[in-house]
């Protein structure tokens, strides 16, 4: 399993020079192995393999000291994200996704990526630490043909250090190192719960607590228009519109940050601080529910999909369990009788009313309930099943539903 590592890099002016020239250069190069690919598919059909594009640019470095000047690992890393690009593309076109999405040439770069390679040491193959301890505040990051570079390390690395990415964004340089990590055997589940997301709450478990939704888009919204109009009003190009337009892109940064902060620990508090060793979810399409104009601001803030990516990466590394299954009339069922309503509730109806049993629930805890008992069918005891055989397994949620 591989884990990700975030730094804060502190770079002075002479290094952030060279950074950006080198962002140039890898815009330059990716733009380069894109155009070869499609002209040689285009006059020729041949298709161009990352293989290929590798040793060309063997033969560049060895004619051109423009490319031997600059580090061959992160050239190669640039012509390997050209090819993923290229991969994704053909797998949408076999799949016939109504968008194939072909590789588009880039007017900026703004992250340079190398792999860390093995040495041979006392005959074991050890793999290069790319950070240098200095018992101080800082410690400094060997990057190719730059040197070191001060970097914040707040947390020790864990595992085996594979891959390491510089990232330029509005508030400054940031360094991912990706590490490879033993997997976590996944517990025996002994308790569960199942989660509803909406925009009025952020979520409700069926155990009936509910997290607010903190709507950090909408509390930032006055302050981003006031300075998207600061920017409109700026000449293009001058010096106060790259000042404005640096101080739109830190405050759009800045609501970034608080929703990945919350969405984080709101999962940690899901997995650890609750206790349940499985969580329990819809199977939504944000992509598709954005197309509605009255709710996509809404829901683009709540960022649903990055939720369900953090609670399955938290449960894969902490040996917990995520599910997710088929959200269909989740809230038009009752809980307690199993009898669908007849009538559709409104968004702006919160609490479900069964005229089978004369239930009384709020709309977002009956629904957490169906998903829990959607994706278990049966909850036999106190115990958890293991499996959850029947979130994958249609036929049987038909049958217990039926």
């Amino acid at each position: 399993m591989k884990q990700a590592f975030k730094y804060r890099v502190y770079p002075t002016k002479t290094e952030e020079q060279w950074l950006f020239s080198e962002l140039r250069h890898q815009k330059q190069l990716q733009n380069y192995m894109l155009q070869m690919r499609s002209q040689m598919w285009a006059y020729g059909s041949v298709s161009v393999s990352m293989y290929d594009q590798i040793n060309h640019l063997k033969k560049l470095r060895e004619s051109n000291t423009h490319y031997s000047k600059h580090p061959q690992d992160m050239q190669v890393s640039t012509i390997k994200r050209v090819n993923a690009a290229h991969e994704h593309f053909q797998r949408r076109c076999k799949e016939g996704a109504e968008k194939k999405g072909y590789p588009r040439y880039k007017s900026s770069v703004r992250s340079l990526t190398w792999e860390l390679r093995k040495y041979k040491v006392k005959n074991e193959r050890v793999r290069q630490n790319p950070i240098r301890e200095t018992g101080k505040r800082h410690n400094m990051l060997k990057v190719p043909k730059l040197g070191e570079v001060k970097i914040r390390q707040h947390r020790p690395l864990i595992g085996d250090p594979k891959e390491v990415t510089l990232k330029k964004t509005a508030r400054g340089w940031y360094c991912f190192i990706v590490c490879e990590v033993p997997d976590t055997m996944p517990c025996i589940p002994k308790s569960a719960c199942g989660v509803d997301v909406g925009t009025h709450d952020f979520l409700t478990t069926s155990t009936g607590e509910k997290v607010p939704n903190p709507r950090f888009y909408r509390q930032a919204e006055h302050k981003l228009v006031k300075l998207h109009r600061d920017l409109s009003r700026k000449q293009y190009r001058s010096k106060r519109w790259y000042k404005a337009k640096d101080a739109l892109a830190k405050q759009a940064d800045i609501v970034a940050c608080q929703r990945l902060d919350f969405i984080a620990k709101t999962a940690y508090k899901l997995f650890h601080h609750n206790g349940f060793d499985a969580v329990v979810a819809e199977k939504l399409k944000p992509s598709n529910m954005v197309k509605n104009r009255y709710l996509a601001k809404s829901i683009s803030d709540a960022s649903w999909g990055m939720f369900f990516d953090w609670c399955d990466w938290v449960a894969k590394r902490d040996g917990k369990h995520f599910h997710q299954v088929p959200p269909h009339h989740t809230s038009q069922t009752c809980s307690e009788c199993c009898q669908k309503s007849k009538t559709k509730l409104k968004l702006s109806q919160r609490v479900f009313h069964c005229k089978s049993c004369g239930l009384k629930l709020d709309r977002d805890h009956n629904a957490a309930i169906n998903i829990l008992n959607r994706a278990a069918c049966v909850l036999r005891g106190e115990v958890w099943n293991t499996i959850l055989y029947e979130t994958r397994n249609q036929l049987l949620q038909l049958a217990c539903w039926g």
